[in-house]
């Protein structure tokens, strides 16, 4: 109120003090701002338009009293629609979760449609007809989804969004497939004698001679070239040895095409798996080695069937996944690092995303795990190394430093404790993965110019050796405890030298792949 006195007009105002739920207070406050009125604290007093009010409260009485006029006959849901069905009390859900699934909604539906026409048509050829349209409608439901092809498309004005950002790059980006657009037919090669040998095994299993160990074995710097594995039409992007034996060999190309080499015996390829319409980006064997996954600039993911060639899931979300991770926890799931700046956590049995993982500003580059796979790294093109919990949205830890490049490659060490990292700076940058992750700035390793590549880092088993590519084509070596260069050598021409890993068994091999698209084993 205001008080009148002979020189000023002196406001009074009673102000009491009150306690109110950070819920309830938003609850009203969200209220507010969309209806036009909100409820006061310590009262049912309406502030703001009341005739709102009043429509509300009239609209919820008559959904309650709409929800007690329940019809007499209910029935049960039934995947056969010309089932008579007995009479329950519940009522058929048809959403939220405890609703069937899609194929068993439509022939609830239908069952409902069928019994509705039975009293009023006696003649039984409309009753066939309407159950005929529903096992029509019935096989609508899931064409995709039988054949494991997931694609999940945009809203229309997030898709608008998400081309305007791209347009900003433009020239890094592939082209961006149609609304509706599927992938390309997946095939496969094989390229041996036979699948299976004169006792009935498959051509996967490794010779008996190769038995795994733990990499504790003594490793040696290779000295010259072996072997041109040659096949490949364009540059190789990535190339990885079967998990543990090593008997056979992975690799990604330009050419949209991945290849399987026999290690052992020919060193000829034994199958080709054709499933892309550009360019493989990356691609990565399970723990098991039986499946491998594929990212390529078409912007689709596979997951192939090693053994067979079948491709066991079509995955797509209209972005550029730069990187696919296989967890070491669940293989069903796996992670990929895409162009709109976010990580995707994918369910292959179901094809959906279960997570996402949005905290970089620029697009995500890798994803490497450490801990057993109960904790991540992401690298970004906004230079930042983003440290993450399985399962948990949130970084546990941020490392962003004033003089920290990008960092488009990363490989763990064979003991677990350290991360490295093909740095733009013409460096490899380690950081521990213990307890702490933080940077190891004495552990820093020079002397090739990688700069504008993402070349692949390699270790030898034992953890002795460090190695990588660089790109002018050369491979070099140093030494990890004394960050020491022991050798470097000519490995491509024409191209940098994408791709180094060492054997797991073999204690001086290393395979190496380039532009120039050949596959190398060096000894």
């Amino acid at each position: 109120c205001i008080r009148l006195s002979r020189t000023r007009r002196i406001l009074d105002v009673a102000i009491e003090p009150t306690w109110i739920e950070d819920h309830a207070f938003d609850t009203e406050y969200q209220r507010y701002q969309r209806d036009g009125y909100a409820l006061g604290s310590s009262s049912n007093i309406v502030l703001g338009d009341y005739q709102a009010f009043e429509s509300d409260k009239k609209r919820e009485i008559e959904s309650l009293l709409s929800k007690d006029k329940k019809p007499d006959a209910k029935r049960r849901k039934t995947n056969d629609p010309g089932t008579v069905l007995d009479e329950v009390n519940e009522d058929i859900e048809t959403s939220g979760p405890w609703a069937p699934y899609e194929d068993k909604k439509v022939a609830a539906a239908n069952a409902q449609m069928v019994l509705k026409l039975q009293p009023s048509i006696s003649d039984s050829s409309a009753i066939l007809e309407t159950n005929a349209t529903a096992e029509v409608e019935s096989e609508k439901e899931v064409p995709e989804e039988a054949a494991n092809v997931y694609i999940l498309e945009p809203e229309e004005e997030d898709e608008m969004w998400e081309k305007k950002n791209e347009r900003k790059q433009s020239r890094t980006l592939p082209p961006r497939p149609a609304r509706g657009s599927t992938a390309c037919e997946a095939k496969s090669v094989f390229h041996g004698a036979s699948l299976v040998d004169y006792q009935g095994r498959s051509w996967m299993l490794p010779p008996a001679s190769m038995k795994p160990d733990d990499g504790e074995h003594e490793c040696f710097i290779p000295k010259k070239c072996i072997k041109k594995l040659t096949g490949h039409t364009k540059g190789v992007q990535a190339i990885e040895f079967f998990p543990r034996t090593g008997h056979l060999l992975l690799s990604a190309s330009m050419d949209s095409k991945c290849k399987i080499w026999d290690c052992t015996e020919d060193f000829k390829v034994r199958r080709t798996y054709s499933g892309h319409s550009e360019g493989v980006r990356s691609m990565q064997f399970s723990p098991s080695g039986s499946q491998f996954l594929s990212s390529a600039f078409d912007r689709y993911m596979r997951l192939w069937d090693t053994e067979t060639g079948q491709a066991a899931g079509t995955f797509s979300n209209r972005k550029m996944a730069y990187c696919v991770r296989f967890c070491p926890r669940d293989p069903q799931v796996f992670l990929a690092a895409c162009s709109d700046n976010k990580i995707y956590q994918w369910d292959s049995r179901s094809g959906s995303v279960v997570q996402e993982y949005n905290h970089h500003l620029q697009p995500c580059n890798t994803v490497t795990f450490f801990d057993e796979g109960r904790k991540f790294i992401s690298t970004s093109d906004d230079k930042k190394i983003l440290v993450w919990e399985w399962g948990i949205p949130v970084p546990l830890k941020y490392i962003a430093e004033p003089e920290m490049h990008c960092i488009p490659a990363v490989t763990p060490h064979p003991n677990g404790t350290a991360l490295a990292g093909q740095s733009m700076d013409n460096k490899i940058v380690v950081y521990s993965c213990g307890e702490k992750v933080r940077q190891l700035r004495k552990k820093t390793f020079t002397g090739h110019n990688n700069s504008g590549y993402a070349c692949q880092v390699g270790f030898s088993p034992n953890g002795r050796f460090i190695m990588s590519g660089d790109g002018l084509g050369q491979l070099h070596f140093w030494d990890w405890k004394t960050t020491k260069s022991y050798r470097k050598m000519q490995a491509h021409d024409g191209g940098p030298c994408m791709g180094a890993i060492w054997h797991p068994l073999r204690p001086s091999w290393v395979a190496t792949c380039g532009w120039d698209g050949l596959v190398k084993i060096w000894d």
